[in-house]
């Protein structure tokens, strides 16, 4: 039951235990507030009668009268529900005092119970000197009533995440979140550039961008928006009518890129984009066919001054030549993390092989760095399984030992490995997998940490 459809004073009505108190508060009321904190959901909730903490205020009277005195408590609310009273709402947020909030409010167009929202904003909007991250999910015309009675001050904030829906473009300029002095993380599901969303974008250190609204040429804007960006992820629809400036503009922060769509033509914002700090490059959800993939990658990895840490790809379709795919990875010898999605068996034994070479020095030919690598192979057809399959086991733990065994100095141990496959799935493979055991046992003892996955189209099953 929820406690939004209990009258508010209710949450202040005696309970039990009236005559005497709880035997737990022989412990001082400090540590019993904190105790209380674990209580809480591990994630932002709507209010219920059976959770912490309005759970806590029904124990007895003396845990009731703590709970409500301890003001990290009531930090975090999500309102999604018209029946949850605006009482309760005022009186939850004012029990959190002067503490940074957390809050989501969430209004679906389709909610079978019509409620006023604005009288939520309201009283959102009365506490927003202590807001730190507020998420809103609600009508883009809903958004206007923010800052509407009073020129909205965010001092605390540091996160907004706005999902529009209903967008409406002839709308003026919305200025509600403008004077966010702390804002350096931003989400939006849509392209806002076109409903004119003022915000402090030129100290946006962290950009989401989702539900794939946005064009190649948009992201190219929303970069030149951000200039000190640090962290960017954003996803593109298809649009084969994109035309992109012929610019290229510096980011000379932006270490961390995450691109998502179906569309591959999104790569060509790098021919217009500098990025010398790039270090994390995630194209995982980007689906390339082996060629187009190497194509696309080499005038990246190849800039000088591009040093990545961390790369995560997916190869859909055709397989690359494998001499053509090893020598783009060895463009980049600094890269720590290496994570491979699809491809073939072929091209994942080609990249063990390589990595158990070495120099004249003894150093390894293919990322000396390389800390972490996962791989997650397409098996097919099913001949594969009892012919390529085992090879490509052999050789994973072949390059993994080798790198144990090189001397001290030369290279960098890889301490984590996962391997998952789809693809034909029969009892031989299983039985492959069970062969494989004594192997494994050889990485664990070295401090290797190797997990295994197949993916069936019945869902995962960890193998070992």
């Amino acid at each position: 039951m929820l406690a939004a459809k209990i009258p508010s004073s209710s949450l202040d009505s005696e309970t039990t235990q009236s005559d005497g108190s709880c035997l737990f508060l022989t412990i001082p009321s400090e540590i019993t507030a904190q105790i209380f904190t674990y209580c809480l959901p591990a994630s932002i909730s709507p209010p219920e009668i059976d959770t912490a903490p309005l759970l806590l205020t029904r124990i007895c009277r003396d845990w009731r009268n703590l709970a409500q005195d301890s003001p990290e408590l009531w930090t975090s609310l999500k309102i999604d529900r018209a029946a949850i009273p605006v009482e309760l709402i005022e009186t939850w947020l004012s029990r959190a005092q002067t503490l940074p909030l957390s809050l989501e409010l969430e209004v679906s167009s389709w909610d079978d119970v019509p409620w006023n929202s604005a009288e939520v904003i309201v009283v959102f909007e009365r506490h927003s000197q202590t807001w730190r991250d507020v998420a809103l999910d609600l009508p883009f015309e809903q958004l206007y009533l923010f800052g509407e009675s009073s020129h909205l001050h965010l001092p605390l904030l540091e996160r907004l995440a706005v999902a529009i829906h209903e967008l409406a473009l002839e709308l003026p300029p919305l200025t509600a979140f403008q004077n966010a002095p702390a804002l350096r993380r931003l989400s939006l599901s849509r392209d806002v550039l076109g409903t004119k969303m003022q915000l402090p974008w030129a100290q946006i250190t962290s950009m989401e961008f989702g539900s794939g609204s946005l064009r190649p040429e948009d992201v190219l804007t929303i970069l030149q928006f951000t200039p000190n960006v640090v962290k960017c992820s954003v996803t593109t629809h298809n649009d084969l009518e994109s035309v992109l400036p012929d610019v290229v503009a510096p980011f000379m922060f932006l270490t961390s890129l995450k691109l998502e769509t179906i569309v591959p033509e999104v790569m060509n914002i790098f021919d217009h984009i500098s990025v010398p700090a790039l270090q994390v490059l995630d194209l995982s959800s980007i689906l390339f066919s082996g060629r187009e993939l190497v194509r696309r990658l080499r005038p990246i990895l190849s800039q000088p001054a591009i040093r990545l840490r961390d790369l995560r790809i997916r190869i859909d379709g055709d397989k690359p030549r494998e001499a053509d795919f090893l020598q783009v990875l060895e463009m980049q010898s600094a890269l720590e993390n290496f994570e491979l999605w699809e491809g073939s068996l072929g091209l994942l034994i080609a990249i063990c092989r390589r990595l158990t070479l070495s120099l004249s020095d003894g150093s390894p030919v293919l990322l000396p760095h390389l800390r972490s690598f996962s791989a997650s192979p397409h098996i097919y057809p099913a001949a594969e399984i009892t012919t390529t399959f085992p090879v490509m086991l052999d050789a994973l733990v072949d390059a993994l030992s080798s790198r144990w065994a090189a001397p001290s100095g030369s290279c960098t141990r890889i301490r984590d490995c996962g391997l998952s496959w789809s693809g034909a799935m029969t009892d031989d493979l299983d039985n492959i997998v069970e062969a494989f055991r004594p192997r494994r046992a050889e990485l664990i003892a070295l401090g290797i940490n190797m997990s295994l996955l197949s993916l069936s189209a019945f869902g995962s099953k960890f193998t070992l």
